[in-house]
């Protein structure tokens, strides 16, 4: 399961929301983390951790350490997260590895290219669940859903119930 909590578009927010939702995003971890952890939760960060605040960047890695080896649901927050930046991280990647003599262009296929993503080892986005009424993929996991089901919704995130979640995966499901 993955959610999007910032993308690499919300830094041009005014700066007082950008440090509000920082804020928030440091108080919801630390309240949430043993919870999830006692839950047997795995959390892994997506997207570039730099430019995010310090304190924030110790308290991802911190989770990341913590719960790297529990076995229960896989929990990837996109944050400071962007699905273009993310491939072209991948292109860089591979454009040094190739510079190096590392790599040759025949090798290049879409097996390493999932291998240098930030979801590396996750299977393929199933089912995309897009809140809000937007019916757009705003940059989010663009490789990873080319074959996803949608669910659209003009409910917010905050009021997306339990009971909307099982709508959404009957609705995919019943696309197959």
């Amino acid at each position: 399961m993955t959610v999007y909590a910032f993308s690499t578009e919300n830094w041009k927010r005014p700066t007082a929301e950008v440090e509000f939702l920082m804020k928030l995003f440091a108080e919801y971890l630390e309240k949430e983390l043993q919870e999830m952890h006692d839950d047997n939760v795995r959390i892994r960060f997506l997207g570039k951790k730099e430019g995010m605040p310090k304190g924030l960047q110790r308290q991802m890695e911190e989770a990341e350490r913590l719960m790297k080896d529990n076995t229960g649901i896989h929990f990837n927050v996109a944050a400071n997260y962007g699905g273009q930046d993310e491939l072209l991280r991948v292109m860089q990647s591979v454009a040094c590895q190739a510079a190096a003599g590392k790599l040759k262009p025949e090798e290049v296929d879409g097996e390493l290219v999932e291998s240098l993503l930030d979801t590396a080892g996750d299977p393929p986005v199933d089912l995309m669940i897009r809140t809000s009424g937007d019916q757009r993929l705003s940059n989010f996991l663009l490789w990873q859903s080319a074959y996803a089901e949608f669910f659209f919704t003009e409910k917010n995130w905050p009021e997306f119930t339990p009971t909307d979640f099982v709508e959404a995966m009957r609705d995919g499901l019943n696309k197959k």
